[in-house]
């Protein structure tokens, strides 16, 4: 392992991929209204869900888009060949982007209305900016993977025998 590897993408792609790894258990995403939370407290029900209970499907693909995030770190940290940190970019990429769709629409589009049960609180919030942190990184590996400029290098130059 070589972290000297890594580039701005991959730093931002993990450190993001492990920020809403976080996010998605810690914190508060949705709880009930103040005026429903006694109640449910008697009752003996949950009030207040994070993360992975509220995203139900958006979950899955959250946890797919961790995955190739780390994955994406590990290998261009591990391996000497650019080929799989480059594929890994690609997929990394329009994985956090799909995900960065359904945690826009869950957080700014959907979110819970004022008429119904729940409050949005601030890990939906800092849900979506990890996201957008990981689909940033994805592609800013992605365009990274250019390689040295050719004008830069130096060329050697190669004298012929009797000539000065």
């Amino acid at each position: 392992m070589n972290f000297e590897r890594l580039r701005r993408g991959e730093l931002i792609a993990g450190a993001s991929a492990l920020a809403l790894l976080v996010f998605l258990f810690v914190p508060e995403w949705y709880a009930l209204k103040s005026t429903f939370a006694p109640t449910a407290v008697i009752l003996g029900a949950r009030t207040s869900w994070n993360g992975w209970w509220g995203l139900a499907g958006a979950r899955y693909l959250a946890l797919v888009t961790i995955a190739a995030a780390f994955a994406l770190v590990y290998y261009q940290a591990a391996r000497r060949g650019p080929a799989i940190p480059v594929t890994l970019s690609v997929i990394v990429t329009v994985l956090a982007v799909a995900t960065l769709i359904a945690l826009i629409y869950r957080v700014l589009v959907g979110p819970p209305s004022a008429g119904a049960l729940l409050d949005q609180q601030v890990g939906a919030w800092l849900g979506l900016l990890a996201g957008i942190g990981i689909a940033y990184g994805g592609f800013a590996s992605m365009r990274e993977e250019g390689g040295t400029d050719p004008s830069a290098l130096a060329i050697e130059t190669v004298r012929l025998g009797g000539r000065t």
